[in-house]
């Protein structure tokens, strides 16, 4: 018979799937996993107590009962806001908000459950910013083309070109050596505003001086779940999309410019 954990560590993996919905739900398992070992943990802690004297026995199991029925009772309330806010194209706001609240809750927990599973962190980074877009998406704001920001990294810039488009992306001479060019002609057609930064500071930096209303930001997963948790908590949308790195990280990437356009696709009013 297969034990429970090796079944576990099976589905975990099967979900590792190339499609949105399986990247999506590795967070969401990962969590109902915490939540077991949260039980297990409070269960060993639970057998301890019973070696104490009566009245002090009592006293501990009545606390730490309630304390763990209500610590409990809120990880799964928060599950269910994220699974309805996940499942719903247009989910209440307050449904919206305790689902980001409770996914930015479980993510350095889901880190450490996931390194137990054999999860990579770009796994999980990767469910972390698919459930954020959908969450993103199904709110259905509109916002006009000048309070978009396309947030694109300087990684995307071919390493052999002379133009500094850090400081200004429309020294861009769209030979066609990179996708910068595409990013161009998107921020052309639609009137949002794009720009390139050299990292993530100087990527937060651009955020406050052009204060958008909605961010499609364009990096890897370590830096797009960072720079995603930073506005959340500033309260402004983005939608993340991932780069590709044939030659390795932050060395000549590349990105969809289809996906970008779906990602604006989903601001624009």
């Amino acid at each position: 018979m297969v034990p429970a954990w090796q079944r576990v560590l099976y589905l975990v993996k099967s979900m590792n799937s190339t499609d949105g919905k399986g990247k999506k739900r590795i967070f969401i398992l990962l969590g109902m996993v915490m939540m077991l070992c949260y039980f297990a943990i409070f269960g060993v802690i639970w057998l301890l107590m019973t070696t104490s004297s009566q009245e002090l026995r009592q006293v501990m199991m009545t606390g730490f009962a309630a304390l763990f029925v209500c610590t409990f009772l809120l990880m799964g309330a928060g599950l269910t806001f994220l699974v309805i806010g996940l499942l719903r194209r247009s989910a209440s706001p307050v449904v919206q908000k305790i689902g980001r609240n409770i996914v930015d809750f479980f993510y350095p927990m889901t880190m450490w459950v996931g390194r137990l599973f054999g999860v990579s962190k770009e796994e999980i980074e990767d469910s972390y910013i698919k459930i954020n877009n959908q969450m993103t998406v199904s709110q259905d704001r509109k916002y006009r083309p000048e309070e978009i920001l396309i947030l694109a990294p300087h990684c995307l810039q071919n390493t052999n070109c002379p133009h500094k488009i850090t400081i200004d992306v429309q020294n861009c001479h769209r030979c066609g050596k990179c996708s910068v060019a595409g990013l161009l002609d998107i921020a052309e057609e639609t009137g949002v505003n794009l720009v390139v930064a050299s990292g993530g500071t100087f990527a937060r930096k651009l955020a406050k001086e052009y204060q958008p209303k909605a961010i499609v930001a364009i990096a890897c997963e370590r830096d797009l779940t960072s720079g995603i948790k930073d506005m959340n908590a500033q309260h402004i949308p983005v939608v993340g999309v991932l780069n590709e790195r044939p030659n390795g990280p932050c060395y000549n990437t590349t990105v969809q410019i289809c996906k970008v356009r779906q990602a604006l696709a989903e601001f624009i009013e």
